[in-house]
């Protein structure tokens, strides 16, 4: 039986020993996206789990990043639970707008500062240190638990599908946990029974071989000019005009608007956080919500072309740059979506662009009345003293597909990270204190998994 106040103490009394191995896998940069720290990352994070009981090894990826996997026996015949997290980064440019060093893992106030520290290394200390302790209370665990830490969630987890294809028999489970989230504005956590997918994709227009004098602009295609008119007709009144986009779009169900019914959430807070005066087309309360969760997206992440440095430079670009993320919802396919924009490009007359594909994710779906989401809500509400907030889809993304569609078990994604900790921005942060409690939220679920029947 999990005592809660038994637990806490065991935290309070190793809180240096958790707080310097999340310091240490935060010093690691591990930036998938860059290839930078990864190999040195995976191999403290192995270090860190065999400390902790886990049978753990690093397994090697064919041009891929190494995934952290291990394992605990539980008691003779009982259920078996995994938990997915990861331990890369986003790139943590621009450098200049951090505070400190990004990574350093700095301690000031309570707060652990960092790139990763809340997305996601905090939340994997936190399954790692919750095995750590129920082992060295209980001696053993409740139900056997697995763990599949990966290296490339922040690049579209481009190999974990195969990987999971390929090794059913050895992540095979009852339930799976994605603790690689946030809590909400009023401290207590998010679950999701679902995520939005993702396209991922860079347009690259070429009008020329070099860039010229821009006194030539009456006679030549200007590259910038191309792509800006090309990026705006994809994009009209709030849809994206690609025909035929929404055809496989399954939500919201009716179970969906009924949970959402029920949900009080504070997107109010966004605006204070970010400095945004009003959403799009001033939306509000549910409204805003089921736009949120249910609307395919398509943002433009990143654009370049011409001269960007300080001072002026008359020339007409030859080349122009941009980096698209389409969020998908249920049931979508991000290959069938990507040959539809090439498909559309080409008809629109824009041969001189080409579409290169850098990630994709499916979107998932979990009936958020399984067993191991209502077990997660019940440990929310131990542990934090408040109902958590379950939705029916997330705004973010994930592989969560990969547990739902390859594994074909229940999912439910959820995490203990501090609401607007700057996640993908300057000055990201964890706290103390979220680490601490997400560390019960991790043993809390276990040990409910382990009594629901």
């Amino acid at each position: 039986m999990l005592v809660l106040d038994k637990l806490k103490e065991y935290i309070k009394d190793n809180k240096d020993d958790i707080v310097s191995d999340l310091r240490s896998l935060i010093k690691h940069p591990s930036v998938s996206a860059q290839g930078i720290g990864i190999d040195e990352c995976a191999g403290t994070l192995n270090s860190i789990m065999r400390d902790a009981g886990l049978e753990s090894r690093i397994i090697r990826i064919e041009n891929g990043n190494p995934i952290v996997y291990g394992e605990v026996k539980g008691k003779k015949g009982s259920k078996t639970i995994l938990f997915y997290s990861h331990y890369d980064v986003q790139p943590a440019e621009p450098l200049d707008a951090w505070r400190y060093n990004p990574f350093s893992g700095i301690v000031t106030d309570d707060k652990i500062y960092g790139r990763g520290s809340a997305d996601s290394k905090g939340n994997v200390i936190a399954i790692v240190k919750a095995i750590k302790a129920m082992l060295e209370l209980y001696d053993e665990l409740p139900v056997n638990v697995k763990v599949l830490i990966e290296g490339e969630e922040e690049i579209s987890s481009i190999n974990l599908p195969a990987f999971v294809e390929k090794n059913k028999d050895m992540l095979n489970a009852d339930a799976c946990v994605c603790f690689d989230g946030s809590l909400n504005p009023s401290g207590s956590p998010n679950i999701f029974a679902g995520l939005k997918g993702l396209l991922y994709v860079e347009l690259r227009c070429k009008t020329a071989m070099v860039d010229m004098h821009s006194s030539l602009a009456p006679l030549v295609h200007n590259a910038a000019w191309v792509l800006v008119k090309a990026l705006n007709s994809i994009k009209k009144d709030g849809k994206i005009a690609i025909p035929n986009w929404y055809d496989d779009v399954k939500v919201p169900s009716k179970k969906d608007l009924d949970l959402l019914d029920g949900i009080d959430y504070d997107l109010e807070s966004i605006k204070s956080s970010y400095g945004v005066k009003e959403f799009i087309g001033d939306a509000k309360g549910k409204t805003a919500l089921k736009r949120l969760l249910f609307e395919p997206t398509c943002n433009i992440a990143g654009i370049y072309s011409g001269y960007v440095a300080g001072g002026s430079k008359t020339v007409l670009p030859s080349e122009a740059y941009a980096k698209i993320d389409f969020r998908l919802v249920y049931d979508q396919n991000p290959d069938i979506l990507l040959n539809k924009l090439k498909k559309y490009l080409k008809e629109e007359g824009y041969d001189n662009i080409d579409v290169i594909k850098l990630g994709s994710v499916e979107p998932s779906k979990t009936d958020p009345s399984e067993s191991i989401v209502i077990c997660t809500q019940d440990a929310a509400k131990k542990v934090y003293g408040k109902e958590p907030t379950l939705f029916p889809n997330s705004w973010a993304s994930g592989p969560d597909y990969v547990f739902t569609k390859i594994l074909k078990i229940p999912s439910v994604w959820t995490g203990c990270s501090p609401a607007n900790a700057n996640i993908h921005a300057p000055n990201e942060f964890t706290s103390i204190s979220n680490v601490l409690d997400g560390i019960c939220y991790v043993s809390s679920i276990i040990h409910e998994f382990s009594m629901h029947k």
